[in-house]
Order: structure tokens, then C-alpha cells, then sequence
């Protein structure tokens, strides 16, 4: 036993030490890179990743056996501890959406973790009073190559068959996150039935790794219909149909929107739905005792609902904008777009941008614009000039970019922005130049001062052949009389 949890645990804890220990020296390197790099609370980061790798180190070495449970809450705890960066990046940027979405992520994934260590340690504890006092119950445990039975030995003991309603809501309300569970269910009951030699954790693990999962979906759906003809049950879907029914769910949840995520879930759970249906006819078949009651959810269950709705919840906030696209109208090519004052207008380049409401991007604007096709963006704001002058405002916005990128170039022309040569307009592209790319990256910001105003027209530029969004900001022009506002 002892050397089974050597090359099983003990290597899997040092490896898992190995990660978060690169992971600890990535951070640490990206903030002596970042800007204002003696502030503490960017060592945040690097500590909380120095600190999970130390102590699951400490583990591997103390040969702790908290297995799955284990893993997985230090795999939540590093997602609490990268969010951290992720909040203070908004806290330096002052931008309050950021913070509050990651302190919400970094809410739940503690949440989520705690029990699952609670868990892993309720496991340690269990095979260690096994080791020290019944070492044979844990190697009838560990070994398991009959059929799993019942404690009086007769009977198969089974997870009790949930109606297709009930996974349905836990696959959706979930956000998917049940299917490893799901799987792991399915493959027990599969050994317990037919005394084959499957891995059911390793099978659930594999279902998180991308493409493979496919092929695992296939072959488990693929047993469970052998397993049925060997019983005389009939199915009308093949497992390949099945496994073509994931794959295609899968792919048009890329293609769809991110509001009808909902929906790209309810497809995505209907092969499981199909799957769950044959092992419930398998399971009702022949006399059986059930790990859990009967029609209720078991507290594991409940806890993914904790897990998902939030997801969900913070997946529907992040498709604001997507959904303001797909509501506003389409717009022409050449058409001519302007604020509410129509004191500058701007054309717009091609039928791919859409006028969205203002506020979905960014709070006091004038006017923002959006092309879902390249991700580019288009915002102009409005502010009172204060006396200033143009290479004053020009100088802020350089400053406010460097204060975020500690790499970049910019690249500035000036023209005029009216026909009467009256009011210059500065053009400058801002490109990140830092050894990670930036999703901001180019940023293009057109300002035009006027004695009463100023405008800035501030745009994420793509980087695809068909990108317009540079087009757009250097075609704005100040309307007849904008020389009067």
C-alpha cells in the first residue's frame, strides 16, 4: 500500500509543488517588470503561489492522502490567488467593474475550496485509521476488481437512477461543471454491473482534458450499450451518434453568443441526457441497493449548484455588451453617426459596427460604437476643456497609458478635425510592446479641443486584415457650428 501511494500521490503532490512553484516565479517576474513594483500588494500574487506550492511540497513529503479533493481545492485556491492580480489591476485602473467581478470570483472559489479540503482531509484521515488499524479494508477498497456489492454481499450497490429532468437542471445551473461528475457515476455503476476494470476518477479527470473527452464519452457510451445487448435492451441512438451530438454542442457554443449561453448548455447536456437514460434502465433492471436516497439531490450536488450560478451570473454580466450588439440596429456603410448634441460626427467604415447604447462599455460617454465581427471598439467621450491645452490633454493619456503598459510605442499625427482649420486633432496609436500581449493592444485615441470642450474618441484597433477601427476614429470630423459648443 505503502508504495502504491508513493508512485500514485506522493509524485502527483511534487509535481502539482513543481507547477505553482514556475507559477510563483512567473508572477514574481511580473511584477518586477510591471510598473510601480514596490507596491506590496502586488507581491500578493507571488506569495499566495509560493505558498500552495511550500505546502503541497510539505504534503508529497508527509504523504498526505487527500486525493482528489485535495487537488481540487488547491486548483480553486490558485484561481482565488490569480484573481487577486486580476482585482488589483482594476484597483490601479480604477475600474470598478473589474473589482467587483474578480473579489466575486475570489468569494467563490474560496468557498468552493474549503470543503473540498474539508473533504480531502476526511479522506487522509479515513485511510490513515485504515492503515494504522484495518490495513486489509484498505486494500479491498483500493484494489475493487469485483463488482461492488452491498453490505450484505448480495446485491450491487448502485447510484440511484435521477430522472433526466434532474441532471438537466444540474448540467445548466451547473454551467456544465456536473458532466466529470456525471461521468464518474456512470463508470461506477458501469464496474458494479458488468465487474469491468475501469478507472472511474481517472475517466471523470479526462473529461476535462479538450478533444479527448470526446473519445472518453465515446468508449464509456460504447460499454454502456454492450453492456445493455448482453441484457436484451435496445437503444435507438449509436455512441458515435452521441459522441457526434457533444462534439457538434460543443463547437456551436464557439459559434454562439455568449447571452445564449444557457442554451449552449441545455445543448451540451442532451447527449449526457440520452447517456443517463440507458444507465437508468440498466440500473432499474435487476434488484439494487443505492448509495443515496432516492429523488434528491446529494449535498456534493448542491454544492456545484453553489459553484455555477455565480458563473453563469458573471458569464451574463460579461455578455452586456454582445447582447447591446445584437439588439442595436445595423448600420450602413458611409453612414453618418453622432452623439445626442450631433456637435461631431463620424462614418462609419463598414456594416460590421453598431451603435450600442451608451454606458455598456464604459460609464460617461457620448457614444459607443461596436464590431463583434473583429472584437474592435469605439467610445467618444465629452469633458470641459478647463482652459487647458491640447498637448496638455495628449500628455494625460500618454501618462495614463504608461501607468498601464510598462512597454509600448506610440505613434501621434496631427490635422484638423472642421473644415474651417480652426480646432487641431491629435491621432495617436498606442502599441503594447510587453513580452505578454495585451487584449488592449492597439489602442488608438483622437482628441480635439475646443474653448468650451474637448472630445476624445478612444478605440481598441484589431490586428485582422478587415480590422476598421482606426478608419473610424481618424473619420471624426466636428459638425457645422461644433466650433460654437
Amino acid at each position: 500500500m505503502d508504495e502504491q501511494f508513493r508512485g500514485k500521490h506522493q509524485y502527483g503532490l511534487y509535481a502539482q509543488s513543481l507547477l505553482y512553484l514556475a507559477l510563483t516565479a512567473w508572477a514574481a517576474i511580473g511584477v518586477s517588470l510591471s510598473p510601480g513594483g514596490g507596491d506590496l500588494l502586488q507581491y500578493i500574487t507571488p506569495a499566495g503561489f509560493g505558498l500552495i506550492a511550500w505546502y503541497c511540497g510539505y504534503a508529497g513529503v508527509k504523504r498526505y492522502r487527500g486525493g482528489f479533493w485535495f487537488f481540487s481545492g488547491n486548483l480553486f485556491l490558485a484561481v482565488a490567488v490569480f484573481m487577486c492580480w486580476v482585482a488589483y489591476d482594476g484597483y490601479r485602473r480604477a475600474d470598478a467593474n473589474v473589482m467587483v467581478g474578480s473579489c466575486a470570483v475570489i468569494g467563490l472559489a474560496v468557498l468552493v475550496a474549503l470543503p473540498l479540503f474539508w473533504q480531502g482531509h476526511q479522506r487522509h484521515r479515513r485511510w490513515w485509521r485504515a492503515a494504522h488499524g484495518f490495513p486489509e479494508f484498505e486494500a479491498v477498497a483500493e484494489a475493487n476488481p469485483a463488482p461492488a456489492l452491498s453490505p450484505d454481499n448480495t446485491l450491487p450497490l448502485l447510484y440511484p437512477p435521477q430522472p433526466n429532468w434532474r441532471i438537466l437542471l444540474l448540467m445548466v445551473f451547473s454551467a456544465m461543471l456536473y458532466a466529470p461528475f456525471l461521468m464518474y457515476r456512470i463508470t461506477s455503476d458501469m464496474c458494479a454491473l458488468d465487474g469491468t476494470r475501469l478507472n472511474p476518477r481517472r475517466c471523470a479527470w479526462q473529461m476535462l482534458v479538450p478533444l479527448y473527452n470526446f473519445n472518453v464519452f465515446y468508449q464509456i457510451a460504447a460499454q454502456v450499450k454492450r453492456l445493455a445487448q448482453k441484457r436484451g435492451m435496445a437503444f435507438k441512438f449509436s455512441p458515435a451518434v452521441l459522441a457526434l451530438m457533444l462534439v457538434a454542442a460543443t463547437l456551436g457554443n464557439f459559434a454562439m453568443p455568449q447571452f445564449l449561453f444557457l442554451l449552449g448548455c441545455i445543448l451540451a447536456a442532451l447527449p449526457w441526457l440520452i447517456l443517463n437514460a440507458w444507465m437508468n434502465r440498466l440500473r432499474v433492471a435487476q434488484p439494487a441497493q443505492w448509495r443515496a436516497p432516492l429523488d434528491r439531490y446529494t449535498w456534493r450536488q448542491r454544492s456545484l449548484f453553489l459553484a455555477g450560478i455565480p458563473l453563469i451570473a458573471l458569464g451574463l454580466l460579461g455578455s452586456k455588451a454582445e447582447f447591446a450588439y445584437f439588439k442595436a440596429p445595423a448600420l450602413a456603410a458611409e453612414q453618418l453617426v453622432s452623439g445626442p448634441a450631433a456637435d461631431y460626427v463620424l462614418t462609419i467604415p463598414d456594416r460590421q459596427w453598431r451603435v450600442v447604447e451608451r454606458g455598456t462599455l464604459y460609464p460617461d460617454t457620448d457614444l459607443e460604437l461596436v464590431n463583434r465581427v473583429t472584437g474592435e471598439w469605439v467610445v467618444v467621450r465629452i469633458s470641459p476643456s478647463q482652459q487647458q491645452t491640447l498637448d496638455g490633454f495628449v500628455d494625460q493619456r500618454q501618462a495614463l497609458v504608461a501607468a498601464n503598459w510598462n512597454d509600448y510605442e506610440v505613434q501621434e499625427t496631427r490635422r484638423f478635425a472642421d473644415d474651417g482649420q480652426s480646432f487641431p486633432m491629435s491621432l495617436a496609436r498606442y502599441s503594447y510592446k510587453g513580452p505578454v500581449p495585451s487584449r488592449d493592444s492597439p489602442l488608438l485615441v483622437a482628441t480635439v479641443l475646443t474653448p468650451e470642450k474637448v472630445f476624445e474618441v478612444v478605440g481598441h484597433g484589431g490586428k485582422q486584415p478587415n480590422a476598421s477601427a482606426m478608419q473610424l476614429v481618424e473619420s471624426f470630423r466636428l459638425a457645422v457650428g461644433g466650433k460654437k459648443s
